[in-house]
Parts: C-alpha cells; structure tokens; sequence
C-alpha cells in the first residue's frame, strides 16, 4: 500500500476500497510506519549545505510546530509570536541589527508565496522596539511561514511578541492582477474554446502572465475579445465570493481544477461575476488559495501587454491592470502621436 502511494501517488484511501470489496485490509500501522521511515531517508539525503541543508531544516521545523496560521484572507495586519529564526541552514535563538533571516510566527497576515502568486512584502514591528523590515514570504515545507528580510533596528528573540504589517498597496495590487487572471482564463474558454487550460502563471504587483494549452497563435480580433470581456465583468463591479467546500463538491457544483494540482481536504472556491448572456451564473469559478479582490470593480481596468508561443502547443499572454494598464496604454498612445 505505501509503495502504491510513494512510488505511482495511489491514495491510500482508494487503495482500502479497493480491497474492501473482496474483504481484504490494509495495515495502517505498517503503513504509517513506512511512511515515517520514508521521511527519515528523506531528511538525511537533504541533510549538509545550501538547499537541502535548509530544505532540512524546514521539515523537522514542521514537524515540531506544524504550519503557520495564515489570517491574511481578512486581515493586513495582525499580532503575531515569533515562533523560530532561521539563518541559513540552522535554528538560531536571536537575531541582531544588521542580520538577515527568516522569521516564523504563529500567525501572520503575509502571504507566502504559492501558486504563481508573489509573497507579501512589508514590516514587523517588535514590542522591545525592533524592526524586521520583510522583502519576501516564502511557503517553507508546504505549511510554514518564512519571512525573509533584514532585521534593521535593535533586536530579538525567540519568544518576542511582533505587530506585522503588509505592504496594502503592493497587495492590493498583486490581488488585482490574481483575480484578472481568473477572469481572463474564463474569457479565454468563451473565446478560444473550452480546451484551453493554464499551464502555469506568474502573479506580481505590477504584471500578470498566464501560460496556456492552445495550438495557434492569437489573432488580434481574439485578443480584442478577451479584453472586451474582462472589462465588462470587472465593470459589473459585482462582489467576489469565496467558500469552503471539499474538492468533489467543489468540482460537482463546476469550479475549475487545475490538473496535477494537490488539494486538501477543503478548498477555497472563487466566484467572481456574472455569466455576459445574464444567466444566474457566475463568469468565473475556481478552486483558489490566494487572496483576491472584494469587487470585479477594484481591478480597475484590464489590457493585453503581448502574447507569444513558450512551446509546442502553448501560449503566454501578458497582462496588466488598474494603473500599470493605464500606463501601458498612454505609452502606445504616445507612439501613436509620434507617428
């Protein structure tokens, strides 16, 4: 059985059924000492330097605390425990002015970064006075929290009780784009067909890139109509919704999936809009982690920067929203006038 889920990813679960109908069962303690056994190999092939010494670090790190409490859903700022320091390859007790690091916390309201979308930039704030200021947040063993930054005033410990602050108009920026790119890969089904599938994104502050399965490239009366629907639902300033539900409900009441994507036991589905034909649908609906805007409307606007091939059978569009489309378009305006 454990086999079956190391080697060629059988869920254990289903590999139960199976047997269950010819009165059969599986040896759980077995398995989950296999299971055990395979995370100790694990950790002593990443054990030494560099990558794997970190990568190492991490997962006993996860073990001992578990994940991070991630409140940044509904919250920019938010009190928080410092929990762990990580220099390098090890655990340290403190960290002085002047020192680099990853911090980890209880809770935090920073988004780690995770599918395709960046990590929050911004500042903790200690209460012995100390500033860490924060230039990424990375998903460390699938579940923690690492603040990566500079600690710039006094110092700290292991223990010291932090106010964490995002970057809002860096957020707000980077869940404009996130949510664009929901609408635009609906736009793109209604536009191309319903074989286009994401292949891969790229979701920062001031652009967006979406990959895609598609075997021509796009005409410019296409991508005209992709950004002519976009805009109409982010016009439609209606609210985007988010719910919990298992993936199998998830998918039966039609969210999109993305293949070979793990999920867990509960997802996050995304609604956002209203179908253009004005049936009681939503425009789009997805299975989604990160945060997103409260209005179709907080977008702002939407524009196509380029579209290219990246390989056989796949396309890339670049994209840009609110100011950073605006900008986008008074520069070719210039050009125009130029002209």
């Amino acid at each position: 059985a454990f086999q079956l889920y190391d080697t060629y990813g059988f869920p254990v679960d289903l590999t139960q059924d199976v047997l269950r109908a010819r009165g059969i069962g599986v040896d759980m303690a077995g398995f989950h000492a296999a299971m055990d056994e395979q995370k100790a190999l694990a950790r002593a092939a990443w054990a030494g330097s560099g990558e794997a010494g970190t990568d190492a670090i991490w997962l006993t790190l996860k073990d001992e605390q578990g994940g991070s409490e991630f409140l940044g859903y509904s919250q920019s700022e938010a009190s928080g425990q410092l929990a762990a320091i990580i220099v390098g390859c090890a655990k340290v007790d403190v960290l002085a002015k002047g020192d680099s690091g990853e911090l980890v916390f209880n809770q935090t309201p920073f988004y780690a970064e995770s599918g395709g979308q960046a990590g929050d930039h911004g500042v903790i704030r200690f209460d012995n006075g100390a500033v860490f200021e924060v230039e990424d947040t990375l998903k460390r063993a699938g579940a923690i929290h690492g603040h990566k930054g500079k600690l710039v005033e006094g110092a700290i410990k292991v223990g010291d009780a932090a106010r964490l602050s995002i970057d809002t108009a860096r957020r707000n920026a980077i869940r404009a784009n996130h949510s664009a790119t929901h609408l635009m890969h609906a736009a793109l089904q209604n536009v191309l067909g319903p074989h286009v599938t994401q292949k891969g994104s790229l979701v920062e502050a001031d652009r967006l890139r979406f990959d895609f399965a598609h075997g021509a490239g796009l005409s410019r009366a296409e991508i005209d109509a992709i950004e002519a629907e976009v805009n109409a639902v982010v016009r439609q300033n209606t609210e985007a919704s988010t719910r919990l539900m298992t993936p199998d409900e998830a998918i039966a009441e039609g969210a999109m999936a993305l293949f070979g994507e793990k999920y867990g036991d509960e997802v996050r589905v995304l609604a956002m809009g209203r179908k253009l034909d004005h049936a009681p649908k939503s425009y789009s609906v997805e299975l989604c982690g990160g945060p997103h805007v409260s209005r179709t409307g907080d977008i702002g606007s939407f524009v196509s920067v380029s579209e290219g091939a990246v390989a056989a059978g796949g396309r890339r569009i670049e994209a840009a929203t609110g100011q950073a489309a605006r900008e986008h378009l008074k520069a070719e305006a210039a050009i125009a006038r130029a002209a």
